[in-house]
């Protein structure tokens, strides 16, 4: 009876373990950018891992984003990530390679995971790049449905775009039209 016990416990350890993902509560870019205190390109330099976290060394080679909160890290150099995917992780980034990256600020350090941004530079679209020039940051105030929100019914805001229609990309732009409404731009 004790054996069977232990087992079942054994057996719902397991399924629960299994159960834990990451959730990503940001579909947009634009949503991304706008919660982020830091955007920036970032070359890796090297990594070392330890049972929970891949820690990249770092160089930021450009800003889009919070060059101040960035000025007042104590380590400038070390990116942290998770390994577990109950965390967003493993991200994997090459050493060699530059990636325009949010980064999450925490006790002075710097982490990132894969809800953030990540985008290898070299193949970045004109899309992100002109939102990363001011328009995603100009349009924060142009609210975009979390993936976790509930559909919205009833009349669209003002402010307000609903889940992007078909045929836009993630990276689109939720910005202000010329009667002062939110809504997708080239989609």
């Amino acid at each position: 009876m004790r054996t069977g016990m232990i087992q079942s416990c054994l057996l719902l350890i397991l399924l629960f373990s299994m159960s834990e993902q990451c959730g990503c509560p940001a579909q947009y870019t634009q949503q991304v950018v706008c919660d982020s205190k830091l955007v920036v390109t970032a070359k890796i330099e090297s990594s070392s891992s330890d049972q929970f976290h891949t820690n990249y060394q770092i160089s930021v080679t450009k800003f889009y984003y919070g060059k101040t909160e960035y000025d007042k890290l104590s380590d400038k150099k070390t990116l942290q990530t998770p390994k577990s995917s109950a965390a967003c992780g493993p991200v994997v980034l090459a050493v060699g390679s530059s990636y325009i990256l949010s980064v999450d600020l925490y006790d002075g350090k710097m982490s990132h995971n894969l809800c953030g941004l990540q985008v290898e530079a070299k193949g970045a679209s004109q899309v992100l790049l002109q939102g990363l020039a001011g328009k995603y940051k100009d349009n924060c105030g142009c609210e975009i449905p979390y993936a976790f929100d509930p559909p919205q019914t009833g009349p669209q805001t003002r402010n307000h775009c609903r889940r992007a229609p078909q045929g836009c990309s993630y990276q689109s732009l939720c910005s202000r039209d010329g009667y002062g409404r939110c809504k997708w731009q080239g989609c």
